[in-house]
């Protein structure tokens, strides 16, 4: 006979007992194997139902804006914040991404060309790799001129790296970095050690030269 009373015993909670964030408000129903579920209301005003198994062990402590609160505490503000060279618009599909994910997806606009719009997700700006297709040239650049100072297998790398021509470490760790120093790539032209020819890839001896120019500082 204990088993019954037992059993109700272990189902029923008071109403405005609070568990964390929630507050039960009535025994609302049972799910699929008989356990009780309870109507709750969260500090932060919604409802939600909990099953009494999941308040009582505090597997369930909010309607589920505390994950979302902590997302943000951990992600931060993203809407309208400049990240590297692109600014966060706004969602791309704030029905369907609750909250700030890593995978959540913005539209952002380029700070570079100030009128091309893209998608980029959180990871993404937070890495600094959402890049608009505006700075694809500079980039090929950054990329090339690693490469022949870097890579031994690179065909130019005995006119480069083997004459020990090195990156400052801000281009060579951040291509934001290289952008902010040296600007887009214009069209026609590339990366030129001036005016010490002989010199290291930093800022104050690189500019961006046409084959004119690069022919005569050779």
């Amino acid at each position: 006979m204990s088993a019954p009373s037992s059993s109700r015993s272990r189902s029923h909670i008071p109403p405005g007992t609070k568990f964390h964030k929630l507050t039960v408000l009535l025994r609302a129903t049972s799910d699929t194997a008989g356990r009780a579920v309870f109507l709750c209301r969260c500090e932060c005003g919604r409802e939600c139902h909990v099953r009494g198994a999941d308040l009582r062990s505090r597997h369930t402590k909010s309607c589920g804006c505390l994950r979302s609160s902590k997302a943000r505490q951990k992600l931060g503000k993203v809407q309208m914040k400049v990240f590297g060279n692109v600014l966060a618009l706004g969602k791309a599909d704030p029905e369907n991404s609750p909250g700030v994910r890593p995978s959540t997806r913005w539209v952002v606009v380029c700070k570079i060309c100030h009128h091309r719009c893209f998608e980029a997700n959180t990871r993404q700006l937070r890495a600094g790799t959402a890049r608009c297709a505006c700075l694809t040239r500079t980039h090929n650049s950054w990329r090339q001129m690693i490469q022949r100072c870097t890579n031994k297998n690179h065909h130019e790398y005995h006119r480069y790296g083997g004459r020990k021509v090195i990156i400052c470490e801000r281009w060579r760790k951040s291509f934001l970095n290289f952008v902010q120093d040296m600007g887009r790539r214009p069209d026609g032209k590339t990366i030129d050690r001036y005016p010490n020819r002989d010199g290291n890839y930093a800022a104050g001896n690189c500019r961006w030269a046409t084959p004119a120019e690069q022919a005569a500082n050779r």
